[in-house]
């Protein structure tokens, strides 16, 4: 259900610039975008029971499609543990949250890695817990209680579901140990809509309600700043492996020219539509902010 209140939004939700436009509509909801920083943004956005209740049925648990969701996903996996294990040669501790089926915790775990996850989809962390045998909290990551700290922190595609992406990432800080770093990957989905927004509605892009946010232009660099990290790295370091033969075309090949521009131009120069990967961390000079 959405929360009533004026026909539009007077401001964005994160730089407070005013009169954001009319930018997509998709099932029935409006996305607006800001146009100083570039931030995509629902609204009204869905009140938190009702987002609390789709979320329980947003990830399926048909057998099928949980294996095909670890294949599609295991370039990212295997591309961020690697990193990991670099910036980190001892190991350590590591909270995934949004951990759905448990697959990167899986080989975190296989790496020698300590484990913990975060999932608010019951049946999802049921999936992760018989997967891992890992301590999984089966909650939204507004209410998680966690008292204790980790050297990385990881989030695959959650920000963009989060109602309050400031106050969230400024909690997952606190939980982070000295010298630990948060992972955030997330979509670029809005430049796509200006390719062909008919295309864009069929295939559901923004998966309305479910995304409520998409960040484009300088909305992530200060999303991050905002929360308290001082330093970060942006990148495009890998692409999903989809089972559909076009989807992984688009993703593995064309999207490998995106990945290998950002690699020669030292994350300067990232190509919009393509899901990028965020290295933060509290502590100045950790990552070179590009």
């Amino acid at each position: 259900m959405a929360q009533s209140g004026p026909k539009k939004p007077l401001t964005c939700p994160l730089c407070q610039a005013a009169d954001p436009h009319l930018f997509y509509h998709e099932n029935n909801y409006n996305y607006w975008q800001c146009h100083a920083c570039k931030l995509l943004f629902l609204w009204p956005a869905p009140d938190s029971p009702f987002l609390h209740d789709h979320y329980q049925e947003y990830l399926s648990i048909d057998n099928q499609e949980v294996v095909a969701w670890g294949e599609e996903m295991q370039p990212v996996i295997n591309n961020t543990a690697d990193s990991l294990d670099d910036l980190f040669p001892e190991k350590g501790r590591v909270l995934d949250i949004g951990c759905g089926y448990g697959f990167f915790l899986k080989e975190m775990q296989q790496r020698g890695w300590q484990i913990e996850g975060v999932e608010l989809s019951k049946p999802a962390a049921a999936i992760a817990r018989q997967q891992t045998g890992a301590l999984i909290h089966s909650t939204g990551v507004e209410e998680m209680k966690i008292d204790k700290q980790f050297d990385v922190i990881t989030m695959f595609y959650v920000i963009e579901h989060v109602a309050d992406p400031v106050t969230i990432l400024q909690s997952v800080r606190q939980l982070l140990a000295p010298g630990g770093i948060l992972v955030l990957r997330y979509p670029n989905t809005s430049p796509l809509f200006r390719l062909h927004r008919g295309i864009a509605r069929k295939l559901r892009l923004m998966q309305a309600p479910s995304h409520l946010y998409d960040y484009h232009g300088t909305s992530m660099p200060l999303l991050l700043k905002k929360a308290g990290f001082q330093s970060y790295r942006i990148t495009i370091n890998t692409n999903t492996a989809p089972a559909n033969i076009a989807k992984r075309f688009i993703s593995c090949y064309i999207g490998l020219f995106g990945i290998l521009l950002s690699h020669w131009s030292n994350d300067r120069i990232l190509l919009p539509g393509f899901s990028r990967t965020a290295y933060a961390s509290v502590q100045s000079g950790f990552f070179p902010q590009t």
